[in-house]
């Protein structure tokens, strides 16, 4: 049987973003006035399990694998469980046939990435022709075999990133998913927001689990030995930088100034990549090290946000041509967009181009990744 996005890809993925460079270019300044967009109340969800699927019993005779996609397609829509496919060239060998199919399926969850809950398709030779057998993820179907043991129960993407943040010594989580809404290409953007970059976070293959790798260590101990490292500095820099008498907004330019006076862009990324320290690409860089490349000042704003206990996520995209990290935080009940790295070296408040930007000011020279402006409306409107 073949996995539809297995683990394998996801961690590629992963991997790929968590090691990509980015830009230190700093651009024009942007100075417009355009107002900021108020953060809507959530809304909790509601969706009704789907119901008990229509079959779809006939034989469906296909020639080309653009016709079994289509096909595939509406089964997902449906949650059928199996289809029956007659190729037209009958004498094709079974497992050209299942490679045909498989890759229709690909190329359906390609166009329609929301019905990625379909996780798996088996295809097996029957009397009549071409037998696929589907998998759903259960989140989608209530859970008709029962619950994982011991899951903790996720009803929004900033639930799920916590469950991972909080038992970051398991190489296993079991979740349980409430909300049938959430897309499972959401869910994954949201994991990469969790482990502080030294541990990848990724749905296991029905969605009833999370599962950890580590990123730059042999073991995922190792991994927590970093993040508890990480958590130790941001705790003693907020206490040095923050007081109880500020209000979030002055919290967050102690943060901005601590990171843009203290840290240095890490230019080994440029000049001699091989040398450039993973700790460059994680808090680490500018808590400890005081250099850093755009990953590492995002992850020291986002962490030293933490300790202040405002709410801050991660956004990847590019800037300057190049692939780039920064910050949405809230601020006076909106959410805002701010780049440290783009600031560095400019301690003075009055020069600080990208602190608290609106999402169309920050659009004007950052352009968001595959899916991140859907994933940060996720987060902030749970």
């Amino acid at each position: 049987m073949k996995r539809i996005g297995t683990t394998a890809v996801v961690l590629t993925l992963l991997s790929a973003m968590c090691l990509s460079g980015c830009s230190q270019a700093q651009s024009n300044a942007v100075d417009t006035n355009s107002p900021s967009i108020e953060t809507p109340s959530p809304t909790p969800l509601q969706s009704e399990v789907p119901a008990s699927p229509e079959p779809m019993d006939e034989i469906y005779p296909v020639s080309t694998q653009e016709e079994a996609a289509q096909i595939l397609e509406r089964a997902y829509e449906g949650f059928v469980q199996e289809v029956t496919f007659r190729f037209t060239q009958e004498d094709l060998p079974f497992q050209e046939r299942s490679i045909l199919l498989q890759n229709a399926s690909n190329e359906g969850l390609s166009a329609r990435p929301e019905l990625k809950y379909a996780y798996a398709l088996e295809c097996t030779e029957g009397v009549e022709g071409t037998v696929c057998k589907i998998s759903y993820m259960p989140y989608k179907l209530g859970y008709p075999n029962g619950e994982p043991e011991g899951a903790v129960e996720i009803n929004t993407l900033v639930e799920l990133v916590k469950a991972a943040d909080a038992a970051l010594s398991e190489e296993e989580i079991p979740i349980v998913i409430r909300n049938p809404e959430l897309l499972v290409d959401d869910m994954q953007r949201a994991l990469q927001l969790a482990g502080y970059g030294y541990i990848l976070y990724t749905l296991n293959s029905d969605a009833t689990a999370i599962q950890a790798f580590p990123s730059d260590s042999e073991t995922i101990e190792q991994s927590v030995g970093k993040i508890q490292e990480i958590q130790s500095i941001a705790k003693e820099t907020a206490a040095t930088i923050l007081t109880d008498t500020m209000d979030d907004e002055e919290k967050l330019k102690a943060i901005y100034r601590f990171i843009v006076e203290n840290t240095t862009y890490d230019y080994r990324y440029y000049q001699s990549p091989d040398t450039l320290p993973y700790e460059s690409r994680t808090a680490f860089g500018p808590l400890q090290n005081g250099t850093a490349i755009c990953g590492g000042f995002s992850w020291a704003f986002r962490v030293l946000c933490e300790e202040a206990g405002i709410p801050c996520w991660n956004v990847t995209g590019t800037g300057a041509g190049e692939e780039h990290m920064w910050n949405c935080a809230l601020l006076d009940g909106e959410y805002r967009y701010f780049d440290t790295t783009w600031d560095a070296g400019r301690p003075d408040e009055s020069q600080w181009r990208y602190f608290g930007r609106t999402e169309e000011e920050i659009s004007q020279d950052h352009f968001w990744g595959i899916g991140q402006k859907e994933l940060i409306q996720g987060l902030t409107q749970s």
